[in-house]
């Protein structure tokens, strides 16, 4: 459902609210949200923020989530930040489950049975029934856990 007229959605659905700006709650917006000081540190906390004073910006959203922006003295550099260079990034294909084989992930990978055993082999593993779970990446190659 698109709501094309915004007084409408802003009633339907509310509005975002900044609760916290430069480390200082709101509290007559708390309070009309109903929220404590505690739910409020509460999710903070629960966002890896455990003071309130590294918040530049805590907006209370429409849905009763809170985004963060936090100081950019808080921020985790990245690796641009760093200087560093970019590393690939790749999904894991899971290969075993339960001891068996995903047949479809390792042909989709261009792998068959004997690459998957010599695999195994070199890893110490000579029965893919005590395999639990196994996956591949392209960065790190096989990772196997045992049963």
């Amino acid at each position: 459902m698109t709501l094309k007229n915004k007084s409408t959605r802003s009633l339907l659905l509310g509005n975002p609210n900044i609760i916290i700006r430069d480390g200082v709650m709101d509290r007559k917006l708390l309070t009309k949200n109903k929220l404590d000081v505690n739910q409020v540190l509460s999710i903070l906390r629960q966002n890896n923020v455990f003071s309130v004073r590294e918040v530049k910006y805590g907006i209370l959203e429409a849905n009763g989530q809170i985004s963060l922006l936090l100081k950019s003295k808080y921020q985790k550099p990245d690796k641009q930040d760093l200087n560093l260079p970019e590393s690939p990034v790749d999904l894991p294909t899971s290969l075993i489950i339960d001891g068996e084989i995903l047949w479809d992930n390792l042909h989709e990978l261009g792998f068959d049975q004997q690459w998957l055993d010599n695999q195994l082999t070199t890893n110490g593993y000579d029965n893919v029934k005590r395999i639990l779970y196994a996956d591949w990446r392209e960065s790190e190659g096989i990772h196997v856990s045992p049963k």
